[in-house]
Parts: structure tokens; C-alpha cells; sequence
């Protein structure tokens, strides 16, 4: 085919020699024999076509391993979510609401619930409690056992009333989480009281008084020196046997014509 081709394209160049203008002939055979070339390559490689089609075919899904390498296929699940106004209003909402669930603190986190040993409250638990809470003072004395009454007597100061109400309905609620079943709640003794309150806790009878009352009954003497050395309770006492006299004394008459 190529060589039918080549005997073509020399017998017009034959023909355009003779004719006169040789430059435009030159241009002319110069341009056909490059054609030529051109289309006996394509005509002898077989295979050309079917390679141009697949290089195509692979040029529009794949990419080449240099781009493979700097890029990644997009799916839609890599996109982005955006969200309109309201969508995103309501997303900020939930994330405080989620930021302020975690910032709420439980008071009875970091508490020992389990029952004591001794009773509900073990003296250490209580005094620990009462620490936490910031009690003033803190006074612990053994109570003799012949009384059979409590174990341990515990003074303490509050700050103010609501303090010490504070300190007495935390103390009870910790003693509700961790009492038996069969164990009954205490009473606060003096709820309404600004200077005094009290809870009976089985073993330990707790005192939460203010600065004022505390100084007045002096507690700590009277447990720990007893009541024949206290000063108070002596007082209490001759002032109460002088009143009874006085009031003696107030109904008796003088003897009319004494002799």
C-alpha cells in the first residue's frame, strides 16, 4: 500500500516538474511525502485505534498514578453536612444543653454511702462530713457507757441559720442513703430554731448550735468535766433553790402581839 502510494505521488511530482513554477512543486511533493509517511505509520500499526480507544476510556474514569497519589476520588459520603439557620441554631442549643448536663455536680459523689460499722455513721464519716461542709469547731466526746445513751456527743458551730439548717439536712440525707431499711430517719430537733439544732444518729448525737449559743451552754464542759464540776449547771441549780426560798419566804405572815 505504501509503496502504491509512493509511485503516485512520483509521477505528480513528474507531471508539477514539468509544468512551470518549480517552488510551488517543491511545497507541493514536500507536503504529499509527509502525508504519506503519515498514513502508512497509522496503516502499519494495527493496533492503534484499539489503543487510542482504550486510552481514552481510561483517561475519562481513571487517573493517572501521579494523580492518584496528590488527589482522592469524591463520594458523597466525604461531603460536608450544611446546615441551614434553624438547623444550626438548634444544633448550638443541644451542644450547651450537652456542655451543661456534664457540668451538673452531684453532692453525694464523692460521699462513703455504705453503713458503718458502728451505726449508720461511723464518728470519722461524720467528722469527715462535717468538714466537707465546713463546720466550725468540731467537738467529739466519748459518752460513758453507763449512761446508755450514745456513744459520742458532737458539737459543732454553723455560720448563720441557714447554715445551720444546711448542715442538718445534708447530714440526714446522707444518713438516709445510707441506713438499712429497717432503720428509721431522724428528726431535726429545733428545725425553726436560728441558734440550736439536733440529730439523734443512733450512736452519735450531733449539736450544730450558733457562736452565740454555743458560748452560752458551754456543751464541752458539761461532757467533758461532768455536771458536779460545771460551773453552769451549778448556777442553774443554787438560783433555783434561792427562787424556791424566796417564794417561802414571800407567804409567810408576821405573829400578831408577839410577847
Amino acid at each position: 500500500m505504501r509503496s502504491c502510494i509512493l509511485r503516485n505521488l512520483l509521477s505528480v511530482r513528474q507531471l508539477f516538474r514539468e509544468a512551470p513554477g518549480s517552488h510551488t512543486s517543491r511545497s507541493l511533493t514536500y507536503s504529499w511525502l509527509k502525508l504519506t509517511r503519515r498514513f502508512s505509520n497509522d496503516m502499519g500499526n494495527d493496533d492503534y485505534e484499539d489503543k487510542k480507544d482504550d486510552t481514552s476510556k481510561n483517561t475519562g474514569y481513571n487517573l493517572t498514578g501521579a494523580m492518584n497519589i496528590k488527589y482522592k476520588v469524591f463520594h458523597d459520603k466525604d461531603a460536608d453536612i450544611i446546615l441551614d439557620v434553624s438547623e444550626e441554631q438548634q444544633k448550638i442549643l443541644l451542644e450547651d444543653l450537652n456542655k451543661q448536663e456534664e457540668k451538673v455536680h452531684d453532692p453525694y459523689a464523692d460521699i462513703n454511702l455504705e453503713h458503718g460499722v458502728t451505726g449508720v455513721f461511723d464518728i470519722d464519716q461524720l467528722v469527715e462530713l462535717l468538714e466537707r461542709d465546713k463546720a466550725k469547731n468540731i467537738f467529739v466526746a466519748s459518752v460513758p457507757k453507763e449512761y446508755a445513751y450514745v456513744d459520742y456527743i458532737v458539737v459543732v458551730t454553723g455560720n448563720s441559720q441557714k447554715h445551720i439548717n444546711a448542715l442538718a439536712t445534708f447530714i440526714r440525707k446522707v444518713y438516709k442513703l445510707k441506713r438499712y431499711q429497717n432503720e428509721l430517719i431522724p428528726k431535726i430537733e429545733g428545725e425553726k430554731s436560728k441558734d440550736w439544732m439536733a440529730l439523734d444518729l443512733g450512736n452519735i448525737a450531733l449539736h450544730i448550735l450558733s457562736g452565740s449559743a454555743r458560748e452560752h451552754f458551754d456543751l464541752e464542759t458539761l461532757w467533758t468535766v461532768g455536771s458536779q464540776y460545771d460551773d453552769k449547771t451549778n448556777t442553774s441549780r443554787e438560783s433555783s433553790i434561792m427562787d424556791q426560798y424566796n417564794v417561802f419566804l414571800a407567804d409567810l405572815q408576821p405573829a400578831d402581839n408577839v410577847q
